[in-house]
């Protein structure tokens, strides 16, 4: 049930977009083709961001970190992994790896 909710706030924007252009007199094809764009570049633009701050990452990874210690102290272990790996994800992308 979870996963099914984190599907369906990745993919809200795209819809909303769509859904939003095909009411104000835009053909389907068009307003599809946004919405399709707009759910490929949001999590492109995040790790832009993340590449670009670096400071941003370190913070987000920091919070990451704890909510994966959190939910590993509530025994919901597959949560903490995805909470660890997003920590990951956010110091390599501030490159505190490669230093």
């Amino acid at each position: 049930m979870l996963l099914l909710l984190v599907c369906a706030a990745g993919l809200a924007p795209g819809i909303a977009t769509a859904w939003l252009l095909r009411h104000r007199g835009h053909g389907w094809p068009a307003a599809v083709a946004a919405g399709a764009a707009l759910t490929l570049v949001l999590p492109a633009l995040l790790l832009g961001a993340l590449l670009t701050v670096p400071p941003l990452a370190l913070f987000l990874a920091a919070g990451a970190a704890l909510a994966a210690l959190r939910a590993y102290d509530d025994g919901r272990v597959w949560s903490g992994t995805a909470w660890a790996g997003t920590a990951l994800v956010c110091l390599s992308c501030a490159g505190w790896w490669t230093r």
